[in-house]
Parts: C-alpha cells; structure tokens; sequence
C-alpha cells in the first residue's frame, strides 16, 4: 500500500513538473510578446518626442516684431503699406437707424486701403508701452502670428489687432472692435 501512495506521489509530482515546464514555457511567450510590444511604443514614443522637438525649433525670420509695432504706429505711410488688403473688420453691426448696435449681431466687412484711417495706437496717449510674454526668459515661443489688445479700462473699450509675418515682414491681417 505504501508502495502505490508512493507511486501516485511520483506520478502527481511528474505531472505538476509538466504543468509547471508548460506554465513557465506560456509566461516566457508572455514575457516576450509584451517585451517586443513595449520596445514597439518605446520607439513610437521616441519618434513621436523628436518630431514633437522639431516642431519646436521652428524658426520664424521675421523682422523684430517691436520695432516694426514702433514703427507701425508712428509712421502712417509705413503703417499702410503692411496691411494686407481688403482687411477683415470685425464689429458691431449697424442699425436700421445708422447707429452702432453695441452688444446686438455682429459684422465683418471688408476695409479697402482707400478707406483706412491712420491709427496711432493710442500712442498721442502713452509714454510707455506694456509688452506681456507667455514665459519667463521673456521671450515669444515660435511663431508667426502676433495678437495685439487693447482693453480699455473704465472706457469700455476693446479692441484685437491680428498682425502675420509674411516674407519676413509682420502685416496688420485683421481687426475686431468690439467694446463700447
């Protein structure tokens, strides 16, 4: 009797070492597979980081954009000359009545070049400009757009200059007043 309860040991015991073999045998398929999986996003991953560099070292050759902003609203032939027409306007639409219909639908139209007015940019009315930076080496990230806004406090007023570099050159796109 001792003998057989040896024997169905022997025999539960080889067939565990099987089970085990095929158990280890499925985990080191396992291991593997994900190993191979990772080493695919790893170097997706690594792809993805040096284009995502790339895009960042994007270089605009534009002029310095506050000396031609000096310029622009200080020299009105300079200032006509880089804006790109028809201009896009944004603003209030106009009544039935002729009046601006503050907070009522909006209008965009398009402004000729024979009908732009020279605009100091409130220059008459400051000694000093205000330039905000989107970082603290105070310098613009990358770019080839420039939004300029003025919002007038206790005025009401509200107004976005679009400026684009184009060739090189910064040009005045669009225009949206909205304030009072």
């Amino acid at each position: 009797m001792k003998q057989s309860y040896l024997l169905i040991l022997f025999l539960i015991f080889v067939s565990c070492g099987n089970d085990t073999q095929k158990i280890e045998s499925k985990l080191k398929n396992q291991i593997d597979s994900l190993s191979y999986e990772l080493e695919k996003v790893s170097s997706e991953l690594k792809l993805l980081k040096e284009r995502n560099e790339e895009a960042h070292k994007t270089t605009f050759e534009n002029e310095e954009f506050n000396s031609f902003f000096w310029n622009f609203m200080t020299d009105s032939v300079f200032q006509k000359r880089r804006i790109k027409f028809p201009l896009k306007y944004i603003t209030w639409k106009i009544n039935s009545n002729g009046d601006v219909d503050l907070g009522g639908k909006i209008d965009t139209i398009q402004t000729s070049e024979s009908k732009w007015k020279y605009d100091p940019f409130y220059f008459e009315m400051a000694n000093e400009r205000t330039q905000i930076y989107d970082n603290f080496q105070l310098k613009f990230r990358p770019s080839n757009e420039r939004l300029l806004h003025w919002y007038g406090v206790e005025t009401g007023g509200d107004a976005k200059y679009y400026f684009k570099g184009f060739n090189g050159k910064w040009f005045l796109t669009a225009k949206e007043q909205l304030g009072d």
